[in-house]
């Protein structure tokens, strides 16, 4: 056994580094530091052609609705009278993709586009597409519910910030490369920059994005707790010790 010359304990082989630094010299005490997690790996190699995609629709069903194109036009808005009185339903979806002007579309397509990118390439299909479309007509209906009968709504912008919040959401639980201050830091960030309208106009639905980002967040928590083992489990941590 081998005693140290200035009064460390024995260090005695073969035992885990862990356990040779127990000891009562707390400096010596290793902490644990996260680095790589789920979101290190780079995004699905077919994360570029979802976005493209997506922003595709979005541009395709605005054109219709702008055109009238095969008559369809008027089949596209959302309003609580024809959703509602009417029971046609599937306005829910198609006033996602329809869009008031170029600039309307414009706006929401650069944003779907960018979580399009991200929520496919690190959650696959089930998530984005199929998890976004679906909520995004709850948000749809929730808003409409809340509107005078003949109110027209259209646009992709409460999918918009249900992606961001779920996005966001799984950032700050995932990502534990960085401090949680970072983290929360760097989403309020994204969140001002992408989010906040630079200017208030009164024909903008805002409780719709306030409706959308809110599930969007609760879908994220709730994603988390389902998946939690299987995302925490990508992490890579090393024993790191202060000289």
């Amino acid at each position: 056994m081998f005693s140290s010359p200035i009064g460390f304990p024995d260090v005695i082989p073969g035992h885990p580094i862990s356990k040779r630094l127990s000891s009562p010299y707390p400096f010596l005490q290793p902490a644990e530091v996260v680095k790589e997690t789920y979101l290190s790996r780079k995004p699905a190699s077919a994360s570029a052609w979802v976005a493209v995609m997506s922003v595709a629709v979005l541009s395709v069903v605005s054109g219709i609705y702008w055109t009238d194109a095969f008559g369809l036009g008027s089949q596209l808005a959302a309003t609580p009278e024809s959703v509602f009185d009417r029971n046609e339903y599937w306005r829910l979806f198609t006033a996602i993709g329809a869009h008031a002007d170029f600039e309307h579309l414009l706006s929401n397509a650069i944003v779907c586009g960018v979580l399009s990118y991200l929520l496919y390439g690190y959650f696959g299909a089930m998530v984005h597409p199929l998890l976004t479309v679906g909520f995004g007509g709850v948000v749809m209906g929730l808003s409409l519910a809340t509107y005078p009968p003949l109110t027209i709504l259209v646009g992709a912008s409460g999918v918009a910030y249900m992606m961001a919040g779920f996005w966001l959401t799984l950032y700050l639980f995932v990502e534990r490369r960085f401090t949680p201050a970072k983290r929360l830091l760097r989403s309020v960030g994204f969140g001002v920059i992408v989010l906040m309208p630079t200017v208030v106009e009164p024909a903008v639905s805002y409780r719709t994005h306030a409706l959308g980002f809110g599930i969007g967040v609760a879908l994220g928590l709730t994603y988390f707790y389902v998946n939690k083992d299987r995302l925490r489990g990508a992490e890579r941590v090393e024993l790191e010790t202060d000289d």
